[in-house]
């Protein structure tokens, strides 16, 4: 098969995203697929789209659609909550107030139009597995599938540095929410040099990242539930020894970092600060990852459940009354 994998609907130079799009990219590659990272989506071919869509874009998908042949995957990365958007805050919480979290009309607007295009998609995959069955039932559709992040070649790329040069003890790349910025403060306090900054570029990252002992997993406030599949899946691919702070929700790759409670994340990362030994600790696990969930082996049974004879997919089902009488779609 050949897949289009649409990265415009973010940006001439998604760095935010391309984690996600090169995964699902080698992983269709490694299966024997033709996978091409495409700025617009091309008429004819099977688009994968990661979610956040303006307007304009939703009707260029539309008139896309048109041309047979034509068919969408959508992967999606927010949380449901209710008619909106990581709503899951009062506007008092910190992770409310100093994030993108605090603009309800941003996250309504980003909902709205995921809905419209999924109307049209043959399914979606969610990168959260907590998430599948709250998309089932807001949509309607039953497929909405899990896509896990396993190891897949060609992913890692850094090249650590050796012990005597990693001059940075912790590193934590992300948003820096009140609840993180008091992590790292405590960390530092504690005599650890901490880098945390914004997410950076390809070349910084794998600097950043190939210079320090240890990595940071922080959640966004004390009373946050995800964990962050994305950067778990990352620093377990570059042998990036990554500690994280425990979170509610269960994810699949946890046992193969160290997680710890708030209440001894410090006292965790310090250990293993000072017990050395940091990539080749990372190696181990990085190598329990790769035998035990190996990335074409599930990208294969989610190609299987997306592409099952019975499946649903757009023409199937009446349109939505959001799209002109005629137009193909499912309805949400």
């Amino acid at each position: 098969m050949e897949f289009k994998i649409v990265y415009g609907n973010h940006g001439k130079d998604p760095f935010h995203v391309m984690d996600t799009l090169l995964l699902i990219k080698l992983s269709l590659e490694a299966l024997g697929h033709k996978a091409d990272l495409e700025e617009l989506m091309t008429p004819g071919k099977t688009n994968i789209l990661m979610e956040c869509f303006s307007y304009d874009f939703i009707e260029a998908l539309k008139e896309v659609h048109e041309t047979p042949g034509t068919e969408f995957i959508i992967v999606a990365t927010e949380f449901l909550t209710g008619e909106t958007f990581n709503d899951f805050t009062s506007a008092h919480d910190p992770v409310r107030v100093d994030t993108y979290y605090g603009v309800p009309h941003y996250w309504k607007k980003r909902y709205r139009t995921f809905q419209l295009a999924q109307q049209r998609a043959r399914a979606v995959w969610h990168l959260s597995q907590s998430q599948i069955e709250p998309y089932r039932l807001a949509t309607g559709c039953p497929q909405i599938h899990y896509l896990p992040h396993g190891y897949v070649e060609g992913f890692a790329r850094i090249r650590h540095k050796p012990d005597a040069h990693k001059d940075i003890d912790a590193v934590f790349t992300g948003a820096l929410t009140h609840h993180r910025t008091q992590v790292v403060e405590t960390l530092q306090a504690r005599g650890l040099r901490v880098l945390a900054t914004k997410p950076l570029n390809v070349a910084q990252r794998e600097d950043l990242v190939a210079r320090s002992k240890i990595a940071l997993n922080i959640r966004q406030s004390s009373q946050w539930r995800y964990p962050s599949n994305s950067r778990y899946h990352y620093h377990l691919s570059n042998d990036s020894l990554l500690v994280s702070e425990h979170c509610a929700v269960a994810c699949d790759l946890s046992r193969y970092v160290i997680e710890s409670g708030e209440e001894d994340f410090v006292d965790r990362c310090c250990e293993a600060v000072t017990q050395q030994a940091w990539v080749s600790n990372a190696r181990r696990r990085r190598e329990l990852f790769m035998s035990e969930m190996p990335m074409g082996t599930l990208m294969g049974q989610l190609l299987e459940a997306t592409y099952a004879e019975d499946a649903p997919h757009p023409g199937q089902e009446a349109a939505s009354s959001d799209w002109a009488p005629g137009d193909r779609g499912v309805t949400a």
